[in-house]
């Protein structure tokens, strides 16, 4: 073996030495025996205390300590950056413990399909029921606006439906001033251009076929229909909110 090749064995054993060293240094830091030598006396105080609620709220000690375990990496790490565990979770031992206990687990933002379905559904009864409600104040069949046929009202429906919901969500996110309002009066136009070809292509004599203008009657069954399917879907999907209520957007922890 040559001078050169002992020099990179030399190295590679060092390397591989200080790589163990610093492993077990780590292991060390996480343990939780030397993780709570570290606590400051204020923390050390925090932690005390916050064994004792968990205890006191029915925990065995073992249970309690492990608990408090889980917590102590990021109680240090916080100590290190010169915030103490009462600022760093914002709450006395008593409230965090009540927080790990019975945790609050935030719901999954629904995905976009699904807020454009709903959507949909919603302005498919609130569109139908405003037409059956014109059908019943004309009084007869020959008032009934023709241009609303059933294909029409669901076109309508999916367009503001999948549209309004993006549009929705441009405003709950915020943003800056020009480039926001940019998107919304962009939005706006395409939505109405859209609209009026739809009505328009769907109102001619070639869709009269497919696209019948059911009696008032008819129309408030489907609204009844259309409710309850919506109902439904929003209780599988655990829908809150809607694109008439929007709710703040909470990001989801998959």
């Amino acid at each position: 073996m040559n001078t050169r090749e002992k020099n990179l064995a030399n190295i590679q054993k060092q390397e591989e030495v200080q790589a163990k060293e610093e492993k077990q240094m780590n292991s060390e830091m996480q343990n939780p025996t030397s993780l709570r030598k570290q606590l400051t006396n204020k923390n050390g105080d925090y932690v005390f205390r916050l064994e004792k609620a968990l205890i006191d709220a029915g925990k065995s000690s073992a249970e309690a300590e492990k608990m408090v375990n889980d917590l102590l990496n990021e109680i240090v790490t916080a100590q290190e950056q010169g915030i103490p565990a009462s600022s760093l979770y914002k709450k006395s031992p008593i409230l965090k413990a009540e927080e790990i206990l019975h945790p609050v687990i935030k719901p999954k933002k629904p995905k976009y399909w699904m807020r454009a379905v709903d959507s949909s559904l919603l302005y498919f009864v609130v569109f139908t029921a405003m037409i059956a409600i014109m059908a019943l104040t004309a009084g007869t069949k020959n008032q009934y606006n023709s241009q609303y046929g059933l294909l029409t009202l669901i076109a309508i429906a999916a367009i503001l439906g999948t549209l309004m919901t993006y549009y929705t969500d441009i405003l709950v996110a915020g943003g800056k001033g020009k480039a926001k309002f940019g998107k919304i009066a962009l939005l706006t136009v395409a939505m109405v251009a859209v609209l009026f070809i739809v009505i328009t292509i769907f109102s001619s004599k070639a869709f009269q076929i497919i696209n019948p203008v059911l009696p008032a009657w008819g129309n408030l069954i489907l609204v009844a229909l259309v409710y309850g399917a919506r109902y439904l879907f929003r209780k599988r999907y655990h829908i809150t909110g809607s694109v008439l209520n929007p709710v703040p957007q909470v990001k989801s922890r998959d």
